[in-house]
């Protein structure tokens, strides 16, 4: 009788103290026939063979009269331990339950005599069973022609292809459905496809590419990554704007977007409440907003950039993104949820109503606004929720304070802080 499994072996006069790891093995119970029906000579012939991938010929352990004892409670959970005289191992199994109790049972009826029609096999022809190969989980390509050309593996789970020239996103590269990390970094891609969206990613790095050219952000709306990405480099990619789906990853912790020609922040910043990590060096930033004075960050990178005061200016709303032009009705419907602080979700609220709470830019009184002026002054000193700055020491940073009328005194709040 043969049964796959994992073994140990322990030897009991010279490991006392570091014991070896679980390794795949092969057990065999059985005769290794030297006489011919004699009952006697048979049970002393009885032997176990243990296969392992480091020994394939197998180790031979006599049974009659050299099992010292077997140890059998935790055989419910599969495990048992077989402890030899000489040599002086104890060899430890984990095993299917049902597996491991037929072997134990034929290894009594073994020694018992009784066992012939289970042991009828000359063990000393016996071989390991043939192992399965393990899944293949990572792929890494970086020469072309490394690429593989009937395909991936359905299996992988981590898949690095970089400095090839890659012009787009397969669809079969979107089909890998257990794929996590994804790296297409320093390639040629300027177009993500929708079906990228549907992948569980965990990890995603398009750094040094040319996504800037497409202006179409639409597979970052995915449900899914919103559900499970947590590190984005989109670094080095000409974009020329803040990709505004970003704000929607609220469970996004790292993002990069070094290298690029982005010259604002939008205010809908806070509502990452997940991210620790936001590295926006060398690109053409003015300013940060003020929504920063909310946001816990370990890490703000803005080294590089061209801060700079503008004097207060009107948002023209026909042209902006980032503010949006909702009706009276929709707005004073999300002050009244704001100031009473009304618990809220996407399955309560209109989804109007859900972006504007969270992604509209608050006065320093608290108020949500939505086109008002914005007025630019410098605040290095209020971003008290950063715990690491990087930025340039020879310019001041200044940052986007909006506010809910001339009136107000939030700007009056916002300049004592400054």
């Amino acid at each position: 009788m043969k049964i796959l499994c994992e073994t140990q072996v322990i030897n009991r006069h010279t490991q006392t103290t570091k014991s070896p790891r679980m390794v795949k093995a092969t057990l065999a119970v059985g005769y290794h026939r030297t006489a011919k029906d004699d009952s006697e000579s048979s049970r002393k012939s009885l032997e176990i063979i243990h296969f392992t991938p480091q020994n394939k010929l197998g180790t031979r352990y006599k049974i009659y009269n050299n099992v010292e004892k077997i140890f059998t409670k935790f055989l419910q959970d599969g495990k048992a331990t077989i402890s030899f005289k000489q040599p002086a191992e104890n060899l430890l199994i984990k095993c299917d339950p049902i597996q491991l109790k037929g072997f134990l049972q034929t290894l009594k009826l073994g020694l018992e005599g009784k066992g012939s029609l289970n042991l009828r096999t000359n063990i000393a022809a016996t071989t390991a069973i043939p192992q399965k190969s393990q899944p293949q989980i990572k792929m890494t390509i970086t020469n072309r022609s490394d690429y593989p050309t009937k395909g991936f593996p359905r299996t992988l789970r981590q898949l690095t292809v970089t400095g090839i020239q890659l012009c787009k996103i397969t669809f079969e590269m979107c089909s890998l459905k257990n794929l996590t990390v994804l790296n297409l970094s320093y390639n040629n891609i300027e177009k993500v496809p929708l079906e990228l969206g549907r992948l569980p990613l965990t990890q995603l790095d398009v750094s040094n590419n040319g996504l800037g050219a497409d202006k179409s952000w639409l597979w970052l709306n995915s449900k899914t990554l919103r559900e499970t990405l947590r590190e984005l480099d989109f670094s080095a990619n000409k974009l020329d704007s803040f990709p505004r789906p970003l704000v929607r990853l609220e469970k996004l912790v790292s993002l990069k977007l070094n290298n690029n020609f982005i010259k604002r922040i939008p205010f809908a910043i806070r509502r990452m409440h997940s991210l620790r990590y936001l590295s926006m060096s060398s690109n053409q930033l003015e300013s940060l907003p003020s929504s920063f004075n909310s946001t816990r960050l370990d890490l703000l990178d803005v080294w590089g950039n061209n801060f700079q005061p503008h004097r207060e200016h009107e948002v023209d709303k026909k042209k902006s993104v980032e503010f949006g032009t909702p009706s009276a009705l929709w707005l004073l419907a999300c002050r009244a949820v704001h100031q009473y602080k009304l618990s809220y979700s996407a399955n309560t609220l209109p989804w109007t109503l859900v972006d504007i709470l969270t992604e509209a830019p608050k006065c320093a009184c608290g108020t949500l606004c939505y086109g008002h002026k914005v007025y630019e002054q410098a605040a290095l000193c209020a971003f008290e929720n950063i715990q690491n700055l990087v930025f340039s020491r020879d310019r001041l940073i200044y940052a986007d304070i909006v506010l809910c009328g001339h009136l107000c005194m939030g700007k009056k709040q916002m300049l004592a802080s400054n």
